[in-house]
C-alpha cells in the first residue's frame, strides 16, 4: 500500500508538471475606464481572468491559456507583479464606451465591430420592462514579459441588450478568444516545439 501511495504521488507530481510546463500564463490588469458609466473594474478584470481559463488548450501545441488576475495600478507595478507571477504576457483593457440610445455616439477609428450597422430596437410602450441595449467598446493591449512590447490589440464593439456589467463582460469574453490566439501565434520558437 505505501509503495501504491508513493507511486501515486510522484504520478500526481509529474502531471503537474506536464500542465505547468504546457501553460502561457497571462496577466490580465485591471479593467481602466474612460467611459461615462461606471462599471466595477475587478468584476471585469475577473470576468476576463475566468474566459481566458475557460478556454481548451490548442489542439497542436496542447498549450494552455492560463488567466492571472493582476492587482497593480501602475504601468510598473503590474510589469513587477507579472514577472513575480510568471506571466509571459499582460493584457491591459481600457473600457472606451459603455452607452445606451439616449446617450451621444461618436464611433472611435480603427474599432472592430462585432455587430456592424446595428440600429437600436424601439422599446415598445407596453410597459414591458426590458433590458436597454448598450453600446459597448473595449481597447486592449496584449504585451510580452519581461520587454512590454505589443503584441496584439484592437478595440472590439458590439451592441447589446442586457444590463451594462454583463455587456462589457460579452466583449471580454470575445477579447479573451483573440488573446490566447495571439498568444498562439507569438509563443517562440522553442514553445512550439
Amino acid at each position: 500500500l505505501g509503495r501504491q501511495l508513493c507511486f501515486l504521488a510522484v504520478l500526481l507530481v509529474a502531471v503537474a508538471g506536464l500542465a505547468q510546463e504546457n501553460a502561457v500564463r497571462v496577466g490580465v490588469a485591471l479593467l481602466q475606464n474612460q467611459a461615462g458609466r461606471a462599471v466595477p473594474a475587478n468584476v471585469e478584470r475577473d470576468r476576463l481572468v475566468k474566459a481566458l481559463n475557460q478556454l481548451k488548450p490548442d489542439k497542436k501545441t496542447h498549450k494552455k491559456v492560463v488567466g492571472v488576475p493582476l492587482d497593480g495600478m501602475t504601468p510598473n507595478e503590474i510589469s513587477e507583479e507579472a514577472e513575480q507571477k510568471n506571466c509571459q504576457y499582460v493584457v491591459y483593457t481600457t473600457l472606451t464606451e459603455l452607452r445606451n440610445a439616449d446617450d451621444p455616439y461618436q464611433r472611435p477609428p480603427g474599432t472592430v465591430e462585432s455587430n456592424p450597422n446595428s440600429q437600436w430596437s424601439n422599446q415598445s410602450g407596453r410597459g414591458e420592462r426590458m433590458d436597454p441595449e448598450f453600446r459597448v467598446t473595449v481597447d486592449y493591449k496584449l504585451v510580452s514579459v519581461p520587454g512590454n512590447n505589443a503584441v496584439a490589440g484592437a478595440p472590439y464593439s458590439t451592441q447589446l441588450a442586457m444590463n451594462e456589467i454583463d455587456a462589457v463582460s460579452q466583449v471580454l469574453d470575445r477579447i479573451a478568444s483573440r488573446v490566447a490566439d495571439e498568444v498562439k501565434k507569438s509563443a517562440s520558437p522553442a514553445m512550439k516545439e
